[in-house]
């Protein structure tokens, strides 16, 4: 199956003489929804959504599909599903099944492609999901043991040839560049990787989280995305400074530079995208807007 690319520069902004400008807010018309905290991997980088709460939850289904028809009705016209593991949250077919019903277009879900397996690409393909995030930081074995403390790397790279093979809709790579264990070679991999297979790869900074010491240092990061600029034949930045596309030949890249240093996700202002918690509650920011907007239909959050 011939694999369906995600490089196409993003369509929640517009590029005016050669700088992309973003949708911020709610006219970006995203919805990112932790279905769970439960995750199978125990990453070193995690910091749980900013989340302060790190037991076991998982959102109830009938108060998400309350929280979804208000959703639409602001506006909304995509929706990210994330964690936790979110093919680990056990009504994920009954989820999508009524967001298809509601008719809102499109949905993304970010996965560590544990679960990624063939019954489970059956259902994101039965309910047209239209992208699939790949949270992969290495190809090396015993560097994303390290990272993940997962131990079965063989399956990732399994699951991770079926999505290539079996996903109808589009793929793009999630990719933390962390000095520590860093190999240069590792990451051309992962660039070849997507370049080959017409995929998105998204190359981000790691954010400083305090107690975290793999995120305090960023040092190679921007020596790896400098070099990667000298080999390219175009480049975009956002009018914030906070994403940039480069262009390598007929296919391109996208670099995330951290705005989040010291912020953990639960209080950030500057954040993109409107997100219900794990605990089913509004990010402050929007909370406040919607509240100030309309009453938000006496759902808690």
């Amino acid at each position: 199956m011939e694999q369906k690319t995600d490089n196409t520069v993003l369509t929640n902004g517009i590029i005016k003489n050669g700088k992309f400008y973003p949708k911020k807010n709610l006219p970006s018309g995203t919805l990112r929804i932790v279905l769970t905290t439960k995750c199978n991997f125990n990453c070193i980088y995690c910091f749980s959504e900013g989340e302060e709460n790190k037991e076991y939850r998982i959102l109830n289904l009938e108060d998400l599909k309350k929280i979804l028809v208000v959703a639409k009705e602001f506006g909304i016209s995509n929706i990210k599903l994330t964690g936790g593991e979110p093919l680990l949250y056990p009504y994920i077919r009954e989820l999508l099944s009524y967001i298809r019903k509601i008719e809102i277009p499109y949905i993304d879900l970010t996965t560590n492609i544990s679960c990624l397996n063939e019954k489970n690409i059956e259902v994101l393909n039965e309910y047209n999901v239209n992208a699939i995030t790949l949270s992969l930081n290495t190809l090396n074995k015993e560097k994303f043991m390290y990272l993940s403390k997962f131990n079965d790397f063989d399956l990732i790279m399994n699951n991770l040839n079926l999505a290539f093979k079996h996903f109808k809709g589009k793929l793009r790579i999630n990719c933390i560049i962390f000095d520590d264990q860093y190999d240069e070679e590792d990451y051309n991999k992962i660039i070849k990787l997507c370049k080959n297979k017409k995929i998105g790869l998204r190359l981000i900074e790691p954010s400083i989280v305090e107690g975290l010491k793999i995120t305090y240092n960023k040092k190679m990061f921007k020596s790896y995305i400098n070099n990667i600029k000298k080999k390219a034949n175009k480049i975009i930045e956002s009018d914030c400074k906070s994403v940039e596309y480069i262009f390598l030949g007929d296919w391109y890249l996208t670099v995330m530079h951290s705005l989040c240093d010291n912020k953990l996700c639960d209080s950030c202002i500057d954040y993109m995208y409107i997100r219900v918690t794990s605990d089913l509650k509004l990010k402050h920011r929007y909370k406040q807007y919607w509240q100030n907007k309309r009453s938000f239909y006496k759902c808690d959050y």
